[in-house]
């Protein structure tokens, strides 16, 4: 992982313009209500509900995100309707999201030009090219026009904060360079749902905890969002925008597994002692007696040690509520390999004694169905039907770490050798 950055800037004194009343009037023909959304956190975004902002809005109260909504108010991000309601769970648009984002960025502004024929004249025109010019919104993405009254995409949203992060300091641009490849603690990733072009955007906002998922840990970058969720994530990010990013565990772990491929010593008390486990990512290891020969993608680990287990993968890999034996107290750890075959039959007994590498086992997932059910691959129970001569296979296996005490050496066919230890 690249060396963090200090000193940076300090955040800078917060925008306090505010557009005029008349935004509210337009708004209130462009936003629809929709059902409850059950958005967690790891953040916590507001505490309290203040009798100005209850009195100010009839349909806020009992509602999940009540204290967001009240402190949003109160830092003049957010206005409700004519009618006196705030609508909550009403989707959206570009343009209401560009409006109130403008308002909650320390950024200083930036002189320019509207980039968007089809924004010309239109209420959010100020603040979206406030955004453009201050690197919030890639005019580029929107070649065809930015066509402000389309609904907002969770993945917009999330890539617009993303970018203003990046803007903010120099760490964060190393962070984003750092999860170019890294593994979303999501099952969307097993899923096809995200691209690898969102992915390091998904890591920052997701690391920092600005957004920190749903109850299953995915992030729906296709969704649309709602004036609610905003509010929430808003304040999160005014209280990220600035910092440093190397103050945020959870992006710590995604910088290492995005550099190195595992989140090992961001994670447990192993150190290396010699290499580290990049050395030997993507590279061919051949068991003893060309019984196979094995590929190391990734290499997960989750801390169970404890009651509950811990680190940023644990919700993705660990069922919490069903731990082997063999997990309780160890460090869980999950190898994503290829493994190719060199015999006419699957054995996995002669394939276990012919590999040195034992911290990286060729066998099945811990708690099989929890993991399949996120999209998991590993090995059937008839290992015959994917272990084929000379055939390629792709997928998960499970073991764990000794707690106190441990070490372990992992090599390749090129000499690389990567010794861990505590």
């Amino acid at each position: 992982m690249k060396k963090q950055i200090e000193g940076h800037e300090k955040k800078k004194k917060r925008n306090g313009w505010i557009v005029g009343l008349v935004t509210t009037a337009l708004l209130a023909a462009t936003l629809l209500p929709v059902g409850p959304v059950h958005l967690t956190s790891t953040a916590n975004a507001a505490s309290g509900t203040s009798d100005t902002a209850l009195s100010k809005f009839k349909d806020i109260k009992g509602h999940w995100a009540q204290a967001t909504i009240a402190k949003a108010y109160e830092k003049n991000l957010i206005s409700g309707y004519q009618d006196g309601t705030f609508r909550p769970n009403g989707k959206i648009t570009r343009g209401e999201y560009a409006t109130i984002l403008a308002r909650a960025t320390g950024l200083e502004k930036v002189e320019g030009q509207n980039p968007f024929a089809d924004l010309k004249g239109h209420w959010s025109e100020a603040a979206v090219s406030q955004l453009v010019r201050q690197g919030f919104i890639n005019a580029g993405d929107y070649a065809k026009g930015f066509n402000p009254n389309a609904e907002l995409t969770r993945y917009e949203m999330m890539k617009w904060i993303a970018n203003g992060l990046i803007k903010s300091g120099a760490s964060f641009q190393d962070a984003f360079n750092d999860t170019q490849n890294t593994l979303l603690p999501t099952p969307e990733v097993n899923r096809g749902t995200i691209r690898a072009e969102q992915t390091p955007y998904l890591a920052l906002v997701r690391g920092t905890g600005i957004v920190g998922g749903f109850q299953d840990g995915a992030l729906k970058p296709a969704d649309s969002t709602t004036r609610a969720e905003v509010s929430a994530i808003l304040l999160r990010y005014m209280d990220v925008e600035g910092t440093d990013a190397g103050k945020y565990s959870d992006l710590n772990e995604m910088r290492e597994v995005g550099t190195t491929g595992t989140n090992l010593t961001t994670l447990s008390n192993y150190k290396y002692i010699k290499g580290n486990f990049g050395n030997i990512v993507n590279t061919e290891y051949t068991l003893k007696n060309n019984v196979g020969v094995v590929r190391y993608h990734r290499f997960i680990v989750v801390d169970t040690r404890g009651t509950k287990p811990k680190g940023l993968y644990a919700t993705l890999f660990v069922d919490q509520n069903n731990l082997t034996r063999a997990q309780k107290g160890r460090f869980s750890t999950y190898a994503e390999i290829t493994f190719t075959s060199k015999l006419d039959k699957s054995n996995l007994l002669t394939i276990a004694r012919a590999n040195d590498n034992i911290a990286i086992p060729i066998q099945r997932l811990f708690n099989v169905s929890y993991l399949e059910e996120k999209g998991f691959i590993t090995l059937p129970d008839d290992s015959n039907a994917m272990l084929k001569q000379g055939v390629s296979s792709k997928f998960w296996s499970s073991h764990t770490l000794d707690p106190v005490k441990g070490g372990y050496m992992l090599k390749n066919d090129a000499g690389k050798e990567v010794q861990i230890y505590q």
